[in-house]
């Protein structure tokens, strides 16, 4: 099917991809995100670089970046893509999200593939 506009092309992939539930899968968080949370959770004092609650603030975030996080984390099988120089929204999915085999591990993340055209 062509539609009469790329908005309503995209509008019509992204019906497509809200069509399909999200799933929710476990990942780590990495060192920098663990420092960034605990930076927000916990505001750097407002002091000298030298004071005792700098020095203490540095070595409680050191550990808590540490400690294993794992945050849950909701992710479509499907996604959208413009593809402009072919006046068409490609529509991709990815089976191991679908199927709930996705892992944030190497390996086991799957293969997004092109399953449908939105053509304008």
């Amino acid at each position: 099917m062509n539609y009469p506009s790329r908005s309503e092309a995209e509008s019509a992939c992204r019906e497509w991809q809200a069509q399909e539930s999200k799933v929710d899968y476990e990942r780590e968080l990495l060192g920098f995100e663990k420092r960034t949370k605990f930076e927000q959770e916990n505001p750097r004092p407002d002091a000298a670089f030298w004071d005792d609650q700098i020095i203490d603030w540095e070595k409680q975030k050191l550990a808590y970046a540490s400690k294993t996080i794992v945050e849950s984390v909701a992710m479509s099988s499907r996604y959208c893509q413009l593809e402009q120089e072919n006046s068409r929204v490609l529509g991709y999915e990815n089976d191991a999200i679908k199927k709930g085999t996705y892992r944030d591990e190497a390996g086991k993340k799957g293969e997004w593939r092109v399953v449908k055209y939105f053509r304008y």
